[in-house]
């Protein structure tokens, strides 16, 4: 019997008006919404999640989540967030990997059912109905309907079968979408329809800040580098990490040229984003060029970074022919930009124009003088002069992201007094009983996690102290220059109450 034989006459009229909303929306997130909303509600669920699989990470994220608990799991376990759910243990990951769909009518015995995220939100699931995401013979993760008060049956498993073909359908269509604009210039978090619409429109003018942001020394490594595949893993890195931290900080991704990226931020609060996102980029440059050193030969300390920042009206939107277009911004607050990156050098690392200064005044808190700057063409006997700002140092904010360095035996603990309390106050962790994925190169994971974080704390105990891992972990901290000094012990037992900065060196050098 086909699933559709299940469903009643409504169902299918239901099933049909989602189809044609899917349909007119290409925005993953709002798509996942959408499809969860209608599962959850048609089915008498009070939770529901839609889960995707993240490559470049080996674990499952949540694009949806539905219930009390909704908006915590997509801030902890969201696309964006540090941790991610291990496909090995969950029961999201057990269909995902087996293309089975499951009906579990109880959870709390369940000794399968991963309790990380129960444990996180603090309320344990009951009961659930979970199907894979596929289409195309291509798996892309999994839907799933919980807590339902009386036992699911037959018509819910079937409905959420349905759902789940829309969803995957959907969801495939709207990240082709999303990678067929990024190539064109547009690589963003916020994939809005003012910002689709600028694809077919003729250019406007708008005021935005350009951000320009180039490695120095990339041509010496080039000659320097025996291995090709070495340069490659370089460029990688940096490229990854300068558009993670524009994504970050609300901006958009328009290109990467050669060792350099082309970025701009359109909100009111674009100057300001973007020097935020300028001394994000610089932070985690220091990790990533001492992580390059370690396998190279050569010191790499001449490797450097430059960023120019200005902010104006410009003409944005997408140029060219009708068959082949290109979408970016067209102006003198472009040619600025580029002229204060080539300019940031010799211990001048960021740039910025007066309108950018002006914006962002408030959170700089140390600066050289502003001086003058003339910018003219080639052969062009009188240039335009601009007042340039050097900046040095932002005032301090609050803490992005902290690594937290535990026994597996203090883990009750860390998530009931440690995670969970950060949480409250908006700081997120990297974790390593959920960030770690089984299977992965466990030193190179927790090197990956560093770089992401801004400080390390290091929960200790008799436990901790006797942990091979915690001290490769304390290890790996030591080594990172940037965080070095930003490690910070939590005694939670007698072993050691009077433990100091040089008692963890110590304990790293052991």
């Amino acid at each position: 019997m086909a699933t559709s034989d299940l469903l009643p006459r409504e169902d299918l009229l239901a099933l049909l008006e989602t189809a044609g909303q899917l349909a007119t929306e290409a925005d993953q997130a709002r798509l996942a919404d959408t499809i969860l909303d209608r599962a959850c509600q048609m089915t008498g669920s009070p939770d529901g999640s839609v889960l995707l699989f993240d490559n470049e990470r080996g674990g499952l994220f949540f694009a949806a989540a539905k219930g009390e608990k909704g908006p915590s799991l997509l801030e902890t376990w969201g696309e964006y967030s540090s941790q991610r759910v291990p496909v090995s243990g969950s029961k999201a990951g057990l269909v995902y990997t087996t293309g089975e769909t499951i009906v579990e009518q109880r959870l709390d015995d369940d000794t399968d059912h991963f309790k990380g995220v129960d444990e996180q939100t603090r309320r344990a699931s009951q009961s659930m109905v979970c199907a894979p995401l596929e289409t195309g013979g291509s798996r892309i993760g999994a839907i799933q309907i919980l807590n339902k008060p009386e036992p699911y049956s037959d018509r819910d498993l079937a409905l959420l079968k349905q759902f789940a073909v829309q969803a995957a359908a959907a969801i495939k269509n709207a990240r082709r979408l999303r990678e067929l604009v990024a190539h064109m210039g547009l690589y963003t978090r916020e994939l809005g329809g003012d910002l689709l619409g600028l694809l077919n429109q003729t250019a406007r003018r708008e005021d935005i800040t350009i951000m320009f942001a180039d490695m120095r020394g990339f041509t010496q490594v080039c000659q320097s580098q025996e291995d090709p595949a070495h340069t490659q893993a370089i460029v990688n890195d940096l490229l990854a990490m300068l558009a993670e931290q524009v994504l970050t900080h609300g901006g958009v991704v328009n290109k990467f040229l050669g060792d350099a990226v082309l970025a701009f931020f359109r909100k009111e609060n674009g100057p300001t984003q973007a020097v935020r996102c300028a001394f994000g980029m610089l932070e985690r440059f220091e990790s990533l060029r001492q992580r390059w050193g370690e396998s190279s030969n050569q010191d790499l300390e001449y490797l450097d970074l430059g960023i120019g920042i200005a902010t104006d009206r410009v003409a944005l939107g997408a140029f060219g022919s009708a068959s082949v277009r290109d979408f970016t911004a067209i102006g003198t607050a472009v040619n600025r930009a580029a002229a204060f990156e080539h300019a940031a050098r010799d211990g001048r690392r960021v740039l910025v124009d007066r309108r950018t200064w002006d914006a962002a005044r408030e959170i700089i808190a140390d600066y050289a003088e502003p001086e003058r700057f003339e910018l003219r063409k080639p052969g062009q006997g009188v240039g335009v002069v601009y007042w340039q700002y050097h900046l040095k140092r932002l005032k301090p904010d609050l803490v992005v992201r902290i690594f937290i360095s535990h026994s597996h035996l203090d883990r009750v603990y860390v998530e009931r007094e440690v995670t969970h309390n950060l949480k409250q106050f908006g700081i997120e962790t990297w974790y390593s009983n959920t960030d770690l994925i089984p299977g992965e190169n466990y030193i190179e994971t927790i090197q990956a996690g560093l770089l992401r974080s801004d400080w390390f704390v290091v929960v200790v105990s008799a436990r901790s102290v006797a942990s091979d891992w915690v001290r490769a972990e304390v290890r790996t901290a030591f080594q990172d220059s940037r965080l070095k000094e930003r490690i910070i012990p939590v005694v939670i037992d007698d072993t050691s109450p009077g433990l100091t900065h040089h008692d963890l060196a110590t304990m790293h050098a052991v």
